[in-house]
């Protein structure tokens, strides 16, 4: 913490942020996020990156990310033939879909480079789906700003563990896959190359709509849902009101734009 006091005597109308590869209880009090390390571009790695971001949440450190792809690629991605190529590009697009449901958004790694065209070239699918989540993130935003508003205001967190806000479901305690973006989504990141479907756990207690199909689904059970590489599994509870903003391309584009209030009924 004696960089953020320090950056704050220096600069006092200026707040601090530090990127940190280490982290201790306390550090979301000196202008710190914390990153997962250098984790390989495995698909274990990817999975087992939800339970890391679940459990740094659970320490009270809201501001966790993590570089999107691993940041360390196996050597037949680097230089890849026509097969994984096609799996390098899959396991990057499902990371980035999760990524954009993390409290930091970010893409980081050694060769082969992170930029979405440097993915796959304009035009083409994955291109349109990284480019969709990247929109969908910025639409966000107000959302995102609320919860980030609690974590300051209320101490809260922003990538919940499911047992926090359905402590009474003991289903949810054995659950390290799936997870809360705020009070409104449940997040479920797909982890396994080609996979089309998924299961999900609906936690009891609330109806839960999905989010690209509006379909309601009531809590309490398993579901299994088309998972096509274009959608993650994503649910919002009902109930949930979500503010949402215009298409932008950076946080400071339009400060006064309208905010639209998309409203999860509870029937």
């Amino acid at each position: 913490c004696g960089v953020y006091h320090g950056n704050l005597r220096f600069r006092p109308h200026r707040r601090v942020f530090i990127l940190s590869r280490s982290g201790f209880a306390g550090l979301q009090r000196c202008g710190a996020a914390v990153w997962s390390g250098d984790v390989a571009s495995r698909w274990a790695d990817l999975k087992n990156q939800i339970a890391a971001g679940i459990s740094y949440s659970i320490s009270g450190l809201p501001n966790w990310t993590m570089d999107i792809g691993g940041y360390d690629p196996e050597s037949r991605y680097v230089h890849p033939d026509a097969a994984n190529r096609a799996e390098w590009r899959e396991l990057y697009t499902r990371w980035f879909e999760f990524g954009a449901f993390c409290p930091i958004f970010r893409s980081h790694g050694q060769p082969p480079f992170r930029e979405i065209y440097n993915i796959s070239p304009p035009g083409t699918k994955i291109y349109d789906i990284l480019a969709s989540y990247d929109r969908l993130r910025y639409r966000l935003m107000p959302y995102i700003y609320t919860l980030a508003g609690d974590t300051w205001l209320r101490n809260g967190t922003i990538m919940q563990a499911l047992e926090m806000d359905f402590p009474h479901d003991p289903r949810v305690r054995s659950i390290a896959t799936e997870y809360m973006f705020g009070p409104a989504f449940l997040v479920s990141p797909v982890y396994h190359y080609r996979a089309r479907s998924w299961t999900v756990y609906l936690p009891a207690g609330t109806p839960w709509y999905d989010f690209f199909t509006n379909r309601m689904y009531r809590g309490g059970r398993r579901v299994t849902v088309a998972a096509p590489l274009a959608q993650m599994p994503l649910f919002v509870r009902a109930g949930a009101i979500v503010p949402t903003g215009p298409a932008i391309q950076y946080t400071g584009e339009r400060p006064g734009a309208p905010i639209t209030l998309e409203v999860y009924d509870r029937a």
